[in-house]
């Protein structure tokens, strides 16, 4: 993040930390159960109940990155964007866009746009090599448009903080569920406060989903996008048409 985004990082760390643990401080209260937090207390409570939503809302986006965005959302979108799109077999990108943004790349940053491969290469290997070299790639360009266009960091920010909210409505979702299946056996007179929790809590699961995938694949076109543009206004043109 850039200092521009301190704050706007700060909140997107601290609001959805607030809205977990108080979720789960109304959820435990229904058994009985509360977390010593006050809501409703004087500065010294509410400076503490800030600086734990904040720390809070950090973990949330580190399960968020370290598991659900590698071991869920990746094999689940078979890869990101930035890097499933420049495969030869994807059909996201035309022919003619994808060679026209490797042969830029190569003229920017004289680096070669297919992966080496060994001589003796499985076929299986080669495919694993391909979406680490397109995501080399994509970082390159990346790097060359953010320094002039923050859409590409607003962006990005912005697929973190549904990442995040993702990750807590989720796990919110099967707390819910799980006080759900216990007062059916126990508490049944709750039961359907849980029931509602846990439809509240998957609706806003799969909206949160929605959002993420769709920034994330926002954050990869406007890198694209944006890097051929302004290659278009430092290459003269005949350059850029032979690309």
């Amino acid at each position: 993040m850039t200092p521009r985004f301190d704050l706007y990082d700060f909140i997107a760390n601290l609001i959805p930390g607030v809205v977990f643990l108080w979720c789960m401080q109304t959820m435990g209260s229904l058994i009985g159960w509360t977390l010593p937090l006050d809501f409703a207390g004087g500065l010294t409570e509410t400076s503490v109940l800030v600086a734990l939503s904040y720390v809070t809302g950090l973990l949330l986006q580190g399960v968020s990155q370290g598991v659900v965005e590698l071991y869920i959302l990746k094999p689940l979108w078979k890869g990101f964007p930035s890097e499933r799109w420049l495969l030869h077999d994807d059909k996201h990108f035309s022919t003619d866009y994808k060679s026209r943004l490797f042969s830029l790349i190569t003229k920017r940053f004289g680096v070669a746009t297919e992966p080496e491969l060994p001589s003796d290469c499985p076929s299986h290997c080669a495919y694993k090599l391909c979406p680490k070299k397109n995501r080399e790639l994509f970082y390159l360009c990346y790097h060359e448009v953010s320094l002039t266009n923050p859409r590409p960091l607003v962006l990005n920010a912005h697929y973190g903080l549904f990442r995040g909210l993702l990750t807590m409505f989720g796990l919110l979702a099967v707390f819910s569920f799980t006080g759900l299946i216990w007062t059916l056996l126990t508490v049944q007179s709750q039961a359907a406060a849980f029931g509602v929790w846990t439809a509240l809590f998957v609706a806003a699961t799969l909206i949160a989903y929605i959002r993420c995938k769709k920034r994330s694949e926002d954050f990869a076109q406007s890198v694209f996008d944006l890097f051929i543009v302004s290659m278009a206004n430092k290459l003269p043109v005949e350059q850029v048409s032979k690309a």
